[in-house]
Order: C-alpha cells, then structure tokens, then sequence
C-alpha cells in the first residue's frame, strides 16, 4: 500500500488575539507578535494533515506560548495574557526537521526534531527529543528508530525512515512524562503513525506494546491519569478514528479502539484502489479532556457509513467517552447518538459508533475547514474552525460546549480575516484560548484569544 509522496503545502495562518463575551465578538482585536512570517503546516494535503512551522504550548505557569521554527533555530515567545513579552528564547536545532516543542513544569523545553534515514541501517534513530533548560542551553537530545511503540512481531521494515510525513506531530506533557504522536515513512514504502515516550527526569525511553495505524493522518496525545490517550485518523489499519489509552507509562500497556468509522466503496483494498481508501471523508479536529473522567473527540466527516458520503459535506461533531471503559459499548459515552453502516478496508465491515453528537448541517455550498478544540478547566469545550462559502473565505467561527457536550454558546463568527495555526491545537490559559495565525492578507503574526 504504498503511498504517493505529495508536496502541495497549505498556507498557515498566526494567531490575532479577540476578547469576547459568550454575547458578542470584537472582530480582529489582535495582539502583534512582531514577527512576519507566513504560517505553513509542512505536508498538509487534502485530508491529510502536516507539520506547522509554529508550534503552541503553556509554560510551568501555564502561560500561553509558542515557537517559531527556522532552518537552524526554534525562537520561543512568551505571553502574558496574550500579549508577546519582547525577550525571546532560542533553541539552537539539534535535528533538520521540526516536529514542535513543549515545557515541563520546571521550565524546561522539550523540541522534538528529526533526521530521515537514508541508510540501509534500519536501527538508526530518526526521531528525536532534546532537552533545554529555561535559557535556551541544551542539556541533552534522546532518539527513537521507531520501534518504542510497536509490538515485538514487527519487523524492522515498520521502524521510522523520514519522521513527520503525510500528518503532523503531536506533544503532551503529563507529571514526569513525555508523550509525542507522530506521523512517518517507514522503510516499506508505507506510512503510519508512531509514539515516543520519555521521561523527562531520566530521559529514557518507554516501551509502549502497540500503537499502529496504517495510513495514519493526523494524530493527537492528550494527558490521561498518569499515561496518555492517543488518537490517529486512519484511511485502512483502521479506517477509523482509533483510541488508544496508556493509562500507566510504566507498564506501557494499552488498549486500542476503533471509535468513529469512515465508509469506503466494497473491495478497495482487494482492487488497490488507493485513491478510494487514502479518501477517508473526514478530518482530525482536537482531542481535549472533557469531565473529570471523561474525553472529548472533535472532529468532520460525512454523516453517512454508506455510498452517500462520498456526496456529502464534512460537518463538527463531538464524541464524549470515558476512556476506562468499552469504547464498543455505548454505556462508555456520555453524548447517546449512533450512526451504522459499513466501514472497513473493503467496505463490508458492519459496524456502529456510539456517542456521535452532530455540532453542524451546513449545506452543499460551505467549508468546514481546519477544526481545533481546547477545554478549560471546567470541561467547557470551545470548538474552532474556517469556513468557506462557493470557495470565498468567511472567517474563523466557534461555539462552546459543556462537559456533556450540551451547547452552550452557538456557532458564532469571531473574525472575518482571523485564520487558524492549521495542523496544531490551541492552549487554554486562564479560562481564555489562545493560538498564533496570520491574518487573510498579509504574513504578519497575531495572537489570537477566544475566552470561554
């Protein structure tokens, strides 16, 4: 199943930062970076996702910030209530390629980088993790192969080549571990997703047992009791949306689900129809934690697990679980909808998806584009995305939802020129969210902040 390296790069938009009320939006009030530079998610293509060339974390005083990569460095900015403090970070690159950056609760900068692997050494390690302190010095960079999530039955043809391929990288921070969630190129030919585990006080790796979605494009690791939840969008092995839970970094043990299924015509794979399976009908939104013990995915697709979906617009929805529990079973989710259908590499798998709450029904003629979420600490969840009408750019819009995935705030414009950091969530702070986008015109930087 190999997969035709593509190379059409989508325009990323910086953040501009908006402060309004659940009653009303003050459309482009922005917060200037600074910095002019044109935001790109390196790889987008259709409905896979890419790397962004700015990467958005909270600080160890959960202070919003984010970094902005070069050829040799990574320049880190800080806010203070949005606003970009003048003294800036460097981290000078240890790898070529950049993945993103995230701080531990001391102050301390994780950049993940990569290196592609044109050797015949399988073994060598292509995906990276380097350790800074608050300055900016570097301490220490650990590497991965791609192995540190697959199962002992897999060859060392499914260990990484070229890291951060066909889909974006992912970083989570939870107490003294580290979790990255990566898309790469494996030395087969074919492409999946890949996690690597660290903790950060002793910089060595965790094993997990098997973390493997094939094609995988999009990804995303949300912190979940001591471990991680990770997320993959996949187009065959699965062609799901699939959950997998590490609930104990120690152990490394996890527990993998295919939550929401995406139709495919009868026999794909046995025709080799790539163009048929590589369309999946749907795009990654966020992954964000909802109740106390409860999870929210968000994210498009077509409604339908039939023939109709290849007719029918991507619309929001929401799936609320409780990631302890059955993700087969319905008593698992919190939002009670279904829908069923057929799924499957060949598309003769019945199946059904539980928890499914539609957020959207927008006709034939609009774009949903680039979906995000992020939660305060309340549960309440803001969704975010671009619209297009006919093709014509609208704006980026919003709504907000509690715990249980009940509306609280309709779908409202924020800004006719704001755009999204495409291929990467935004960070709560404060009750307020915050992400960097350009504006439509222009290659500026703002910060952008929606407060909840």
């Amino acid at each position: 199943m190999k997969m035709k390296k593509l190379c059409r790069y989508a325009a990323v938009a910086v953040s501009i930062v908006m402060f309004f009320s659940p009653a009303a939006v003050y459309a482009d009030a922005a917060k200037d970076t600074g910095i002019s530079k044109q935001i790109k998610a390196d790889g987008e293509y259709k409905n896979w996702e890419g790397v962004s060339s700015v990467s958005q974390f909270p600080d160890e005083n959960g202070n919003y910030c984010f970094a902005c990569d070069s050829s040799k460095s990574v320049t880190i900015v800080k806010t203070k209530n949005g606003k970009p403090l003048k003294k800036r970070i460097t981290l000078k690159k240890q790898k070529p390629l950049f993945g993103g950056v995230a701080c531990d609760s001391s102050g301390n900068y994780y950049l993940v980088g990569g290196k592609a692997n044109k050797s015949s050494d399988h073994t060598k390690s292509t995906i990276f993790i380097s350790k800074y302190d608050s300055k900016g010095t570097h301490i220490k960079t650990i590497g991965d192969n791609g192995s540190s999530s697959l199962g002992d039955w897999y060859s060392q043809d499914f260990y990484t080549q070229t890291p951060f391929d066909a889909g974006n990288c992912d970083i989570a921070v939870n107490g003294d571990y580290l979790a990255v969630h990566y898309a790469r190129h494996m030395y087969s030919g074919h492409q999946s997703n890949s996690a690597f585990v660290i903790n950060m006080k002793t910089m060595k790796k965790v094993k997990l047992n098997d973390i493997y979605s094939s094609h995988s494009f999009a990804q995303r690791t949300l912190p979940y009791g001591n471990g991680f939840i990770f997320a993959s969008e996949g187009d065959c092995y699965s062609r799901a949306f699939t959950v997998s839970v590490v609930a104990d970094p120690v152990s490394g043990e996890n527990t993998n689900s295919d939550i929401f299924h995406f139709w495919v015509k009868k026999n794909a794979l046995n025709n080799w129809d790539m163009q048929a399976l590589n369309n999946n009908f749907a795009h990654m939104g966020g992954l964000v934690k909802a109740g106390e013990n409860t999870a929210a995915l968000v994210g498009t697709s077509a409604k339908s697990l039939s023939s109709k979906a290849a007719s029918e617009k991507e619309q929001l929805f929401i799936q609320i679980f409780d990631p302890s529990k059955d993700l087969s079973q319905p008593s698992a989710y919190v939002t009670s909808e279904k829908r069923s259908g057929y799924s499957g590499a060949n598309g003769d798998e019945k199946v059904t998806d539980y928890g499914v709450k539609w957020l959207t029904g927008y006709s034939g003629k609009y774009t949903i584009t680039h979906p995000q979420a992020a939660a305060d600490e309340n549960g309440n969840i803001a969704i975010l995305y671009e619209l297009e009408k006919s093709g014509k750019y609208q704006g980026v819009y919003y709504m907000v939802l509690d715990s249980e995935g009940k509306i609280i705030k309709e779908k409202t414009r924020y800004s006719a020129t704001a755009r999204l950091n495409p291929c990467e969530m935004p960070v709560c702070s404060g009750g307020t969210v915050y992400w960097t986008g350009n504006k439509t015109k222009g290659n500026k930087m703002y910060v952008y902040s929606l407060k909840i």
